[in-house]
């Protein structure tokens, strides 16, 4: 039997501590957001990351592209949204999809929010401020979730990569 002050002793209980808090706090966070890492999301989980999308694509793109006569064409009322990007071909490049659910990373709809480089006109929302990275991550889920493809870590995306030939 071991006496006295060991390193398990000292280090066991607050380790073992410290790992179950930080266990928790990382299962709650996973709750938050959808898809991360390979959490298998609800479905209740699955409809209020697609309503706040919506929400959010309704705030910053609807107000040109509405009603009876949208900008391109394009109408992205909630009502109206999935059914208009959904493997809709892009009206400026013809090779693209606006939401391509064979390829999500190469939907045109991502790369214009971006403004990535091989775009036809300037970034969306043209007369706005940009998008911030944690709105177009939000779509890129978004486009993904829709496309029935799960989300896991992938490496970070450039502007150059959507412009490549495959």
């Amino acid at each position: 039997m071991i006496h006295g002050n060991t390193p398990l002793r000292l280090f066991g209980i607050p380790l073992c501590v410290l790992l179950v808090s930080l266990g928790f706090s990382f299962s709650s966070m996973a709750r938050q957001e959808i898809p991360k890492g390979t959490t298998a999301p609800n479905d209740s989980m699955r409809k209020a990351f697609h309503a706040r999308t919506v929400s959010l694509i309704n705030e910053r793109c609807a107000g040109c592209h509405k009603g009876k006569h949208p900008r391109m064409g394009l109408n992205l009322e909630p009502g109206m949204l999935v059914q208009a990007l959904k493997d809709v071909p892009s009206r400026q490049i013809d090779s693209l999809k606006l939401v391509d659910t064979r390829r999500p990373e190469r939907s045109y709809f991502l790369m214009k929010v971006r403004g990535d480089k091989g775009i036809k006109g300037s970034r969306m929302p043209d007369d706005a401020p940009a998008l911030s990275p944690e709105e177009i991550r939000m779509i890129d889920r978004w486009i993904h979730g829709i496309s029935g493809f799960r989300r896991g870590p992938r490496p970070a995306h450039s502007a150059q990569d959507s412009t490549r030939k495959h």
